[in-house]
């Protein structure tokens, strides 16, 4: 019994070194630039999961085929509910729904929303485990370099953009454009999920997590390197993400799901 004890113990603490190892590589690969560094870095991450998932009693092809899978149940999910909202968007919108004469009514709208969260509660923990990312997959999550937000930043940098002169302007630019075009919505079940800018500013709905990723992703590709996303825990034990910096020796908080100034917040 006792050996069997300290075999556990064994096996534990070689797991933790393992995972304490890939999220050290994970934080480096999200900083690293080079190509060919980027690829070393993937290789020895891939490696120590292995060992990782072979030292828990499953092989790395075995989690690799169960995640193959859970992506196909994942995206025949997606298909599902896209359909049903493009089907609300038509009743939203006056126009039939496909084989019918007759336009839906409020009845038929708040039944097919009552549907889309069955089944999102259904599937609550199929989405969560597709969701799982890492420390390091989250920081990448804040990309200037998207096509997206580097076309979203040209609306607001002009073309004799200045960081040193014309950034405070071109962020208050870009924090009304968030904040008063992208409408906020706090989901209200145990449901995580990761938008990319493109998918945002697609439906221009979005969390407080995802919204702070944008505007600090739009920040990021207007020349502020010193802006970071802050997740906070409010008075009433709920938490709220906004974005913070600073500029020429100011600190300015950017709260992005609700209208203010650039200064107000300064």
């Amino acid at each position: 019994m006792a050996g069997e004890k300290i075999e556990k113990l064994r096996k534990t603490s070689a797991e933790q070194e393992l995972l304490k190892n890939i999220q050290a590589l994970e934080f480096q690969l999200a900083e690293e630039t080079n190509p060919q560094n980027k690829g070393d870095l993937h290789r020895q991450i891939n490696n120590l999961k292995q060992a990782l998932s072979m030292s828990q009693g499953e092989s790395y092809a075995d989690l690799q085929s169960g995640n193959n899978e859970l992506r196909k149940r994942v995206d025949e999910l997606e298909r599902r509910l896209s359909a049903m909202l493009n089907e609300v968007g038509k009743a939203r919108a006056g126009q039939t729904t496909i084989g019918s004469t007759e336009l839906p009514d409020a009845g038929d709208d708040n039944a097919k929303l009552r549907l889309y969260e069955l089944l999102l509660r259904k599937y609550a923990d199929l989405i969560n485990e597709f969701e799982k990312k890492t420390v390091g997959e989250i920081k990448s999550m804040i990309d200037k370099d998207s096509l997206t937000v580097q076309s979203l930043c040209q609306r607001f940098s002009g073309s004799n953009y200045s960081f040193g002169k014309n950034y405070i302007e071109a962020a208050s630019s870009a924090l009304q454009f968030i904040s008063g075009e992208i409408r906020h919505v706090k989901a209200d079940m145990e449901l995580n999920f990761w938008l990319t800018p493109n998918e945002i500013l697609d439906k221009m709905v979005g969390d407080d997590e995802d919204i702070a990723v944008l505007m600090c992703s739009v920040l990021y590709a207007l020349g502020d390197e010193k802006a970071e996303v802050v997740i906070a825990e409010l008075d009433n034990r709920t938490t709220h993400a906004f974005v913070i910096t600073e500029h020429r020796g100011v600190f300015y908080i950017f709260d992005a799901t609700q209208p203010h100034e650039v200064r107000d917040f300064s």
